[in-house]
């Protein structure tokens, strides 16, 4: 009972996972929540908990994890970010398209700072899975909220620094690598980009979402 109560304090640290049933005698584990993080994710907590591992995962968990994979959640901010920033553009009786891109990189920043700081750790562990400086250093991926958080702010507050839309850059060109690697290997791994609350798989949609972000800082950081 020692592991098993080491084993779901780990896992309860994951806020995805909502109930744990244990079976001590045979090890079988079922997890509850709206949407699970991926099986790497799983192992890496089971592992932090001691010398334990996760060693399979049933037919039937795993079809129900599938089908909570979705870009549904992400799809629906993207478009309330956009909603938004054109009302705001228009409201203002023109539209420009510089402002407009750096109320959006603002608006992006914010958003998808605040859902990885809902579990910081989990984030971290789950962008060390495809990013090629937080796989080398840990730390990073407990940094990058608070980077995309202080670029969203820089943004509100310094729209046309071009230091800002260099940081963005180099910030979108590394993290871009490590999605290209992981979707050109097929790794099937968790999207992080909305931390791990929800469960968004690693695609191709990943790599435009980054692509699109980096060439919008390039634009505003040359023209």
């Amino acid at each position: 009972m020692s592991c098993v109560s080491k084993i779901e304090k780990s896992l309860y640290g994951n806020s995805a996972i909502k109930k744990i049933s244990i079976d001590k005698e045979t090890g079988n584990t079922t997890l509850e929540g709206e949407s699970l993080p991926h099986d790497d994710i799983i192992s890496g907590l089971v592992s932090a908990a001691g010398e334990y591992s996760l060693s399979a995962t049933s037919a039937s968990q795993s079809a129900s994890k599938e089908s909570n994979r979705s870009y549904k959640p992400l799809l629906i901010i993207v478009l309330y970010l956009l909603g938004t920033t054109l009302l705001l553009e228009f409201s203002n009786g023109m539209f420009q398209i510089k402002t407009w891109m750096t109320h959006f990189m603002a608006g992006f920043f914010l958003v998808f700072s605040f859902f990885k700081m809902l579990d910081i750790a989990a984030f971290a562990k789950a962008y060390q899975s495809y990013d090629i400086i937080a796989a080398k250093a840990k730390w990073y991926g407990y940094v990058f909220p608070f980077i995309e958080l202080g670029l969203g702010i820089a943004y509100l507050l310094y729209s046309d620094n071009e230091l800002t839309h260099l940081i963005t850059a180099i910030v979108m060109f590394v993290s871009l690598i490590g999605v290209i690697k992981s979707v050109v290997q097929k790794t099937e791994i968790q999207c992080a980009c909305l931390g791990t609350v929800f469960n968004l798989p690693m695609s191709y949609v990943t790599i435009i979402e980054d692509g699109i972000m980096l060439v919008m800082a390039l634009l505003m950081y040359f023209y």
